[in-house]
């Protein structure tokens, strides 16, 4: 009889708490970090703060939580462990948000122009209280540092020599005594989900890796824009000393069958405001009699 009367009591106490269970709050997101770039990740850390009334401690079971810059989708936020929420206490809720480079990179841009970028965070948090469960809906802005984080990855694909490549070279007109016309084209490839401009190529031409002077130089005389993710073909026209290519050249180069036409530079990509430097290294294996006009 003790026994059933005590199972009504607790029952009957279960019921009270039940009923006068209330939704935790969501009270704000606080002390967000950028940590880094992992996996093509841009990864933050944020404190998720909530208040239970209840008392007694519930559970946050589930978080589901969607990162946007603008209207555009470019991330998620969940936790890695369900984590107790003490009875009539606020919590801080860790956190971990990855934004995905590849959603985020065609509003690079527009995010160098300030410090801070906003995002809205979105989405719901199921809390589990007896044997039912509330729901915590979230729609909050949160401010970023990012600016130095995107220049840092522009920088890391701006930095790929292999963006500045040596397509074709060709004899533009009959070779004379002292000097040689070349028609060059340069290949330069944006991979980048904007559009830049290319400002200050800085050009020189070698024949050997190992010699000191250049047989000849190339500067850039007007602006070129460079269009999302394509590819521009740069014509150059390069006068070639030949007496000082005789001057730089090893006998042994003049029997050879192919000769390695190098090309070693910087020019400056211009994105807003800022100017990224980007080094150009290239070689391309020519034919000698090709090379001299024969």
């Amino acid at each position: 009889m003790n026994r059933f009367i005590r199972n009504i009591i607790i029952g009957a106490t279960l019921i009270i708490m039940y009923s006068c269970a209330q939704n935790p709050e969501f009270i704000k997101i606080d002390n967000i970090v950028v940590k880094g770039i992992k996996d093509s990740l841009m990864e933050v850390h944020m404190d998720y703060v909530v208040f239970n009334p209840n008392n007694v401690k519930t559970k946050l079971k589930q978080s589901g939580m969607s990162l946007y810059y603008k209207d555009a989708y470019v991330g998620e936020g969940f936790l890695e462990n369900q984590i107790s929420l003490k009875p009539n206490d606020t919590i801080r809720v860790p956190v971990l948000c990855n934004i995905k480079l590849d959603k985020l990179s065609k509003f690079y841009p527009e995010m160098l122009i300030s410090d801070t970028t906003a995002f809205n965070i979105k989405g719901e948090n199921k809390i589990g209280f007896l044997f039912n469960s509330f729901t915590i809906d979230v729609d909050e802005k949160i401010y970023l540092n990012t600016r130095e984080i995107i220049k840092k990855e522009i920088n890391k694909n701006l930095g790929n020599t292999s963006n500045f490549r040596i397509k074709t070279v060709s004899i533009n007109s009959l070779p004379t005594l002292d000097k040689t016309n070349f028609k060059i084209t340069i290949l330069a490839k944006n991979n980048l989900d904007f559009d830049y401009e290319i400002h200050q190529m800085e050009l020189q031409f070698f024949l050997d890796d190992k010699a000191k002077e250049p047989i000849a130089n190339w500067s850039q005389d007007k602006v070129i824009s460079q269009k999302a993710l394509s590819s521009t073909e740069i014509p150059l026209e390069v006068v070639v000393d030949n007496m000082n290519t005789l001057k730089n050249s090893s006998v042994t180069m003049l029997f050879k069958k192919e000769i390695d036409f190098i090309v070693v530079g910087q020019v400056q990509i211009k994105i807003q405001n800022y100017v990224f430097d980007v080094p150009i290294n290239d070689n391309m294996k020519m034919d000698i009699k090709k090379f001299i006009g024969l």
